[in-house]
């Protein structure tokens, strides 16, 4: 079950990052910004900032994979044991589900994968959160990558290329972050769009639902 942070006032996506430099902020003590148009997170009647109300994304999940992804939840869990090969499965796991994500949404594939609004709503977030994820990613492994090339073993290896590639690699990094950090931006807005399009679908749906059946009582 997924949980997406929504503005309790618009019902509009949020995230606890800045407008700007994303790629530094994590979450804890960071105002809430709408993904629409990076405007803070709209006031509570007592005139303080909103908290984020929490809902489930609608998009359904296959009933044979539940046990899969409950053995994920754990094994991924922030407080579980601490195990070095746990980054070796993630980004495993995450080769699995890439490829799985590249069959679904082929030109044929995807008519089965993504038949109404919200299947695609949810993908658009998905693929939100997931650059805004990568973004932060770059630019913290990039950081870690200038920090080992700091240290002493490294720093005396007497082959310049090397050292130099250590310099550089944090800077391509950081272009990397930023240019993540600026897709993630455009993606937020798209996926408030298309969550207002699933929305009005659904008020379609329902409207249409009502007017047949009581059309059916009359008679």
């Amino acid at each position: 079950m997924i949980q997406l942070p929504v503005c309790p006032v618009c019902d509009e996506p949020v995230a606890d990052q800045p407008a700007t430099h994303w790629t530094n902020a994590y979450r804890g003590g960071m105002p809430w910004w709408h993904l629409a148009d990076n405007s803070p997170i709209c006031a509570a009647v007592d005139g303080q900032r909103s908290q984020p109300a929490l809902v489930v994304d609608p998009l359904p999940v296959d009933s044979e994979t539940n046990t899969w992804l409950d053995e994920m939840s754990r094994l991924f869990a922030v407080d579980g044991p601490y195990d070095p090969a746990r980054l070796g499965s993630a980004i495993t796991a995450a080769e699995h589900l890439s490829r799985w994500l590249h069959t679904a949404t082929g030109p044929l594939s995807a008519l089965l994968t993504l038949p109404a609004p919200s299947d695609v709503a949810s993908l658009i977030g998905h693929l939100h959160r997931s650059t805004r994820l990568l973004a932060r990613v770059h630019a913290q492994i990039g950081s870690y990558l200038l920090d080992q090339a700091r240290q002493a073993h490294l720093a005396s290896l007497d082959d310049s290329e090397v050292i130099d590639g250590a310099d550089d690699a944090p800077a391509w990094l950081q272009d990397a972050a930023d240019w993540l950090a600026q897709s993630a931006q455009a993606s937020g807005v798209a996926w408030s769009n298309a969550r207002k399009v699933a929305a009005a679908r659904h008020l379609g749906a329902s409207s249409t639902a009502h007017g047949t059946d009581h059309q059916e009582g009359q008679r």
